[in-house]
């Protein structure tokens, strides 16, 4: 996720770049915290405490409020420049990373505990509480790991008129490294992951638990499509970029031209990734009705195997 691009544009494709983005990124912040929050209240009010769903649900509610939070900072960075100095760039920066990671983390933890309390029960109930409690303080610590590229490449930048926090891109080889982690953590390995999930937990339920189970079939192809939209528009720009550096060197005129394209629509398709934390409330906690009635829709599952 590239908060801020420091690459060099023309003034009027940057100001316009930057008007949508900060269009975008105050929608996401209006929308997603206020509902996140009813999410929580919604959670903790009424459904069950002791389910490992409802902590992911709360974590993931958690996580994106903490992402959505840090929209305002970027809003302002992008339409008037940092002026709160070098440190809280950092530090913003890697709260803003950390977030967004511990949300996909998340995300992805709730396909693997679908696919192995359906297809492999026995593995999971040996986790227990214990268990469960160190995967989520791991989300978090995988979350802030992942960021901490950002903490030693976030600076203070100048472009065009004014500073920004933002990433810097002096070295060719760098770029590179940072599109192909990107890509990986971010996109290739969660969806991986969520694909082999759902493949084996569609081949283990039986048809007619599927019927009887609508809602949780939903949920499945719902969190897989929202995943691939949202994020998809982000790394398809990073694998051009990509492959724009690898062909620098025979097509300089050609490369320039995609690197200076893909920078400028660069922060438009990062703030639409932010997309996700405002329908996640929608996706993962008003779709789970099931769990207030204290049965799960895996319990359902079950019964029906």
């Amino acid at each position: 996720m590239q908060l801020s691009n420091s690459s060099d544009l023309s003034s009027t494709g940057l100001s316009q770049a930057n008007l949508v983005s900060s269009v975008l990124m105050g929608f996401f912040c209006a929308v997603g915290v206020p509902g996140n929050i009813a999410v929580i209240v919604i959670i903790v009010r009424w459904f069950k405490k002791d389910n490992f769903t409802v902590h992911l649900m709360l974590n993931l509610a958690a996580s994106d409020i903490l992402c959505l939070m840090t929209l305002p900072v970027w809003m302002y960075n992008q339409l008037h420049g940092w002026t709160i100095g070098r440190s809280l760039c950092k530090l913003i920066s890697s709260l803003a990373y950390s977030s967004v990671y511990s949300s996909l983390l998340t995300v992805t933890l709730m396909s693997v505990h679908r696919c192995l309390q359906i297809c492999f029960p026995e593995i999971w109930a040996k986790l227990g509480k214990t268990g469960e409690r160190f995967l989520l303080f791991m989300i978090w610590a995988c979350g802030f790991a992942f960021s901490v590229p950002a903490i030693l490449t976030q600076e203070i930048v100048q472009r065009e008129s004014k500073r920004e926090c933002g990433r810097i891109t002096s070295s060719d080889e760098y770029r590179l490294v940072v599109a192909v982690l990107e890509t990986l953590l971010a996109f290739v390995l969660p969806c991986s992951i969520m694909v082999i999930s759902y493949y084996c937990l569609h081949k283990r339920v039986t048809q007619k638990a599927l019927i009887r189970s609508r809602r949780l079939t939903k949920l499945v192809t719902r969190i897989v499509v929202t995943f691939f939209v949202f994020w998809t528009p982000y790394h398809i720009l990073n694998l051009v970029e990509l492959f724009a550096i690898c062909l620098k060197q025979s097509y300089p005129g050609s490369s320039g031209k995609v690197l200076v394209f893909t920078a400028s629509l660069g922060d438009i398709a990062g703030s639409f990734t932010f997309i996700n934390s405002c329908v996640n409330p929608l996706l993962y906690a008003f779709a789970s009705r099931s769990l207030r009635h204290g049965k799960s829709d895996y319990d359902q599952i079950i019964e029906c195997m």
